[in-house]
């Protein structure tokens, strides 16, 4: 009996010395590919044809939002930018072949975040707008529940707490309360989580609101991405920055020299404002690929 447990045991130290090696090796996969600083940097890197990727998608436009998100067969537009640069999330959806959109989803009714509302379900067929902010709140809100009205789109609402889905993608809301008296600080902001990966959509979020988000969420802000908040107008609060620890930005920006455009250049955080090009995320739930596709229209 001693002899068998000792051959037993003697095989399976060999088979550690055989293992250990090959398993040293095996490179794990890197968390985020950075082919807008670092072209050259996991080159060889590639996702599985088997997989099913989150992507977010960035129009060429400044100092406004609109963000795509696509998972599986969902598509869904995290606000849609001014009435003058609604033409430029068109514009991008036509290159891409993006007929349809599940969901426009607005963080608050400001114009530079609902304002191309009009003109984008003219081209671009919506099934859902959701608000969290009341249909009457004030102009802006009216305008665009008035258009979805005329189209015949359902306004829906959602509210801090709630968590969207997206294929396999989870969106968690958080939203401060009236208490708050900032809209900009009542933006919704979104936490995205695919897999292993994370990502915070910021929204309008100014330097009040990052500190009372360090207050409430703690260490739930960490986030692999950031989409930096107000349009990168302002510095992150260093508590803010601390709690996100972000290892790529991306700015809705157009470089204007700000006080946020300084701190960005300091951070030391591999980031991308969204002029020139489309902004491409992808992730498969382990890696972020951060790429840019070339536009085809100049503006």
């Amino acid at each position: 009996m001693r002899k068998a447990c000792l051959s037993a045991l003697l095989a399976l130290v060999m088979l550690w010395v055989i293992v250990l090696p090959v398993l040293a090796e095996t490179p794990s996969a890197p968390v985020l590919v950075d082919r807008i600083n670092s072209p050259e940097e996991h080159a060889d890197f590639a996702f599985g044809e088997e997989n099913v990727l989150f992507e977010v998608l960035f129009p060429q436009h400044l100092n406004c939002d609109a963000i795509l998100l696509r998972c599986g067969e969902e598509t869904m537009l995290v606000d849609c930018a001014t009435q003058g640069q609604a033409q430029r999330v068109i514009d991008m959806c036509k290159q891409l072949g993006i007929t349809h959109i599940d969901k426009v989803v607005n963080t608050h009714p400001h114009e530079d975040h609902i304002g191309g509302f009009r003109d984008l379900i003219k081209e671009v067929t919506v099934d859902e707008l959701w608000i969290c902010f009341s249909e009457n709140y004030n102009d802006h809100m009216k305008k665009a529940v008035g258009y979805a009205a005329n189209a015949g789109i359902p306004v829906m609402t959602y509210a801090d707490g709630d968590v969207l889905t997206l294929g396999g993608a989870t969106i968690e809301v958080w939203q401060l309360d009236a208490s708050n008296k900032e809209l900009n600080d009542r933006s919704a902001q979104f936490l995205v989580t695919y897999g292993e990966r994370t990502m915070l959509m910021a929204a309008d979020l100014e330097k009040p609101g990052q500190n009372k988000y360090v207050e409430l969420k703690g260490e739930k802000l960490d986030a692999d991405i950031l989409k930096y908040p107000h349009h990168g107008l302002e510095k992150l609060t260093d508590s803010y920055a601390a709690a996100v620890s972000p290892l790529f930005m991306v700015i809705t920006n157009n470089q204007r020299s700000t006080e946020g455009k300084k701190y960005i250049q300091r951070s030391g955080i591999p980031y991308a404002y969204t002029v020139p090009g489309f902004v491409y995320l992808t992730t498969d739930g382990q890696t972020w690929v951060a790429d840019r596709i070339v536009c085809e229209k100049k503006y």
